[in-house]
């Protein structure tokens, strides 16, 4: 009853072409036993009858009846050419069809069929145009499928089975290319059950069905690792369990065991465990291939009891269509109720932020749907999974910004530009005449007023809200400032000349001269007279912005000339202004505090700012482009005023890092519109060949040397780290491979850090015989195998035993780590 109510339907489906005349061998009739089997040998000969299905392919037909109802498998094997198999009805209709079933490039069916007559077609892949071969037909009946019942579930008693997948197992009844066990139970009351399928090699699948509703459950990697897990509540009744593989017979290892439990939940017990859930996850909807976003999330233990500080782990990460990033292991944080936020995008009343739990940040290349899933995994202080959940967020990449249709205007002419995307994310981006939509637009116009709506839509249109400028006010008296356009070099010589300017007006040049030390309070007035001078330049291009925005309507919503003005002012409010008034409010705040510059909130401030160091030459090429003439004697003053006021530096740095880093930004501009080609265009915004993106790379740093150390514990733990060649010995978290590990599986340690970056991680499996492998990932995801990389089954408990020595990329520092084997 069971096997009949499972059984796949046939599919009833004419043939692609009409059978000639050709012979028809009977084979005769299958009957009820195991060890009857039909069999016939013959041999394409390339002048046989066309295949019915498979233009210029030889085929054989071949009929046989079935007498009782099972699992027959029909078997295609050739050792000359890749055979392919059609399963039909006696008047011709396809069944199923086959390509690689079986071993290699052997066909292989596999069917529940009711009695009645069926017909073989059996053919070629490549077809006659590989020559005559040989093959065999097999059609048999499958031995293993019926349902092993394992009893009647009951509190504090598991029903467990063990088997093994390998080529000749039963095919599942759902996906009869995939090795199956079938399994049945009986639940006399109503209760929650979790069904495991664990493998050390294959990778399980399970599926769960009732007599009454079907398929009611199914699971791939629900379990630890790759292990298959469904857990429900069900009610009073018999079950069926299909387990399987997520490979094919022919693509998973020759045999991989597996062990099935069936276990009755006690669900008081259960709700006071700890279980830690990612609560929300905020990403954007939409996202330009190549820029990278943000992702926040909320994570929690939403359940009765704590994980406990006892070694046990929690990792949170991220992973996407290329895309991987995993926080540091977190532990001793994991109260009952403890909920926590990276940003006020996922906060929830009773949620809290703190610096172990932070956004990730990622980036797609290609266009298209896409998707990323945040997940945590717990594990307790042996390194077993305890807990599992995650949260999916679809997203779309665009090749390109999108946006609705907007006019613009270049030299006298006015153009719409639209640039809308398809299903696949694809923008297309067009120009058209408002006075002639027919007529044709010169190549250098189009990109002219591409860049414009670029400018209009991307930059001019929440300009206010853009992170580096939402702080600054409007209130200022307006000053006006020309900036010529949104370069670096533009936006540096800017720089230089009000830098040199201020220098001189504030006096603190004439003190210098005279050898006169200096009251560290000009320093600060310096730049709270510079903060003032950028806050009235904002004001002045902030009302510039908001005329813009205001235009009448029936006008070009922007022109070409407004565009480089607005793009310039732009850039120079977000790395000369904002880096000013900053500086300014740090002044301001160190001044009130009672703490004054010693005050932790102004070291805050300060840190926050503090973004990147200005290479040694920068100040002194801005004031060469500024046309200075005693460069080295403001470059002396500088190093002073830093000493005297470390505040001075830090304004310094930060608009010159700013500045600098103005022309990577503009080039990203251009390519994200697609105008980045327009040789005419990057000259008019400042962008010659030599400020292009350097491709020289960096002389790569030395590698370091290091041998791993493996030490055997008491309790049967194996405990590993590095030892540099220095003698420095590492210990990374996460290093202890566990006595029970099971042979063969790698076991990752956590990050080796080097002078406060990751260098990569240990490996280390037990082997045959009682010995120990351990080897070497670098941040880059390679693998370094010692020369002498293996522990003796005899090893002394407490005796550091060192590998051969190895090298280690110092360049891995740099890198990300990739998902662990």
């Amino acid at each position: 009853m069971i096997a009949s109510m499972l059984a796949v339907a046939g599919s009833s489906i004419a043939l692609g072409q009409e059978a000639a005349d050709c012979e028809v061998t009977d084979l005769g009739t299958l009957g009820s036993f195991f060890d009857r089997v039909l069999e016939a040998e013959g041999r394409w000969t390339t002048e046989d009858c066309d295949s019915r299905f498979r233009a210029g392919s030889d085929a054989h037909t071949y009929r046989f009846e079935v007498a009782d109802a099972g699992r027959v498998r029909i078997g295609l094997t050739s050792p000359e050419t890749d055979s392919y198999l059609y399963l039909l009805t006696e008047d011709g209709r396809r069944i199923s069809d086959n390509d690689d079933g079986g071993a290699g490039l052997d066909a292989r069916v596999e069917r529940d069929l009711t009695p009645g007559v069926y017909l073989v077609e059996a053919t070629t892949v490549g077809g006659r145009d590989r020559g005559p071969a040989d093959f065999t037909l097999t059609i048999s009946r499958v031995e293993g499928c019926d349902f092993v019942h394992l009893g009647t579930l009951e509190p504090g008693v598991d029903l467990t089975a063990e088997g093994s997948w390998s080529l000749e197992t039963c095919g599942s009844r759902f996906a009869s290319a995939h090795p199956a066990h079938s399994y049945s139970f009986n639940l006399a009351e109503a209760a929650r059950v979790r069904v495991d399928l664990e493998s050390d090699t294959g990778d399980p699948v399970l599926s769960l069905a009732s007599l009454e509703h079907g398929i009611i459950g199914a699971n791939d990697d629900g379990g630890a690792i790759r292990n298959a897990r469904i857990e429900q509540y069900l009610l009073p009744g018999v079950y069926l369990i299909d387990a399987t593989t997520y490979l094919e017979r022919d693509r998973q290892p020759l045999q991989a065991d597996f062990t099935l439990t069936v276990h009755l939940v006690d669900e008081t017990a259960q709700q006071q465990e700890p279980r830690l859930k990612i609560e929300k996850v905020s990403a954007p909807a939409e996202v330009v291939a190549g820029d990278p976003f943000t992702v926040h999330f909320r994570i929690g233990n939403l359940g009765g009891g704590e994980l406990p500080d006892d070694g046990s782990q929690t990792f949170i990460y991220v992973v996407g269509p290329r895309v991987f990033d995993l926080l540091d292991p977190v532990s001793g944080i994991w109260d009952a109720g403890v909920a926590y936020h990276t940003g006020d995008e996922t906060a929830s009343a009773s949620s809290t932020a703190i610096d172990d739990i932070t956004p990730f940040e990622a980036t797609f290349y290609k266009h298209g749907p896409q998707w990323i899933f945040v997940g945590v995994v717990a594990e307790d202080a042996d390194e077993d999974e305890i807990g599992f959940h995650g949260i999916w967020h679809n997203l779309m990449v665009l090749s390109s910004p999108a946006f609705h249709p907007v006019d613009v205007q270049v030299g006298s002419s006015e153009y719409t530009v639209s640039a809308e995307a398809d299903a696949e994310g694809e923008v297309t981006t067009t120009v058209t005449p408002v006075a002639d939509p027919d007529a044709e637009v010169d190549p250098q116009v189009q990109m002219q007023a591409i860049y414009t709506a670029g400018v209009l839509t991307q930059i001019l249109h929440g300009v206010f809200e853009r992170p580096a400028l939402s702080g600054l006010s409007e209130d200022s008296d307006p000053q006006r400032v020309n900036v010529a356009d949104p370069s670096s070099s533009s936006l540096i010589r800017a720089f230089g000349q009000q830098y040199a300017a201020s220098l001189s007006a504030s006096g603190l040049i004439d003190g210098w001269r005279a050898g006169e030390a200096i009251n560290p309070n000009a320093i600060e007035e310096l730049w709270l007279d510079a903060a003032s001078a950028a806050s009235s330049h904002y004001a002045s291009m902030a009302a510039d912005w908001r005329s813009l925005l205001d235009r009448a309507e029936g006008q070009p919503e922007l022109s070409f000339e407004d565009a480089v003005t607005v793009h310039s002012q732009v850039a120079y409010a977000e790395s000369i202004v904002a880096p000013a008034v900053a500086v300014g409010d740090i002044i301001t705040a160190a001044r009130s505090a009672d703490g004054g510059w010693e005050d932790p909130g102004v070291w805050a401030m300060m840190a926050a700012q503090s973004g990147c160091r200005a290479g040694e030459d920068s100040l002194s090429e801005a004031l060469e482009a500024a046309g200075a003439d005693n460069i080295d004697e403001l470059l002396a003053l500088d190093s002073y005023l830093r000493l005297a006021r470390p505040v001075h530096g830090l304004a310094v740095d930060q608009a010159l890092c700013a500045a600098a880093a103005a022309d990577a930004a503009l080039w990203r501009f251009l390519q994200r519109l697609s105008i980045d080609g327009s040789a005419e265009l990057r000259e008019m915004l400042g962008l010659t060949p030599q400020t292009a993106p350097p491709v020289t790379p960096a002389a790569a740093p030395e590698p370091h040397r290091l041998q791993i150390v493996v030490r055997l514990a008491d309790d049967g733990r194996l405990e590993y780290g590095v030892e540099m060649a220095g003698g420095e010995r590492i210990l990374p978290p996460n290093r202890f491979l566990p006595a029970d590990a099971a042979i063969g599986h790698w076991h990752m340690s956590g990050e080796v850090e080097v002078d406060g970056g990751a260098i990569g991680k240990i490996r280390a499996r037990h082997v045959a015989g009682g010995r120990t492998e351990v080897s070497f990932r670098d941040a880059e995801g390679e693998v370094i195998t010692p020369d002498i990389a293996f522990l003796p089954a005899d090893a002394a408990a407490g005796v550091w035993y060192r590998s051969s020595e190895i090298e280690v990329p110092a360049a891995s520092l740099d890198s990300e780590d990739s998902a662990g084997e």
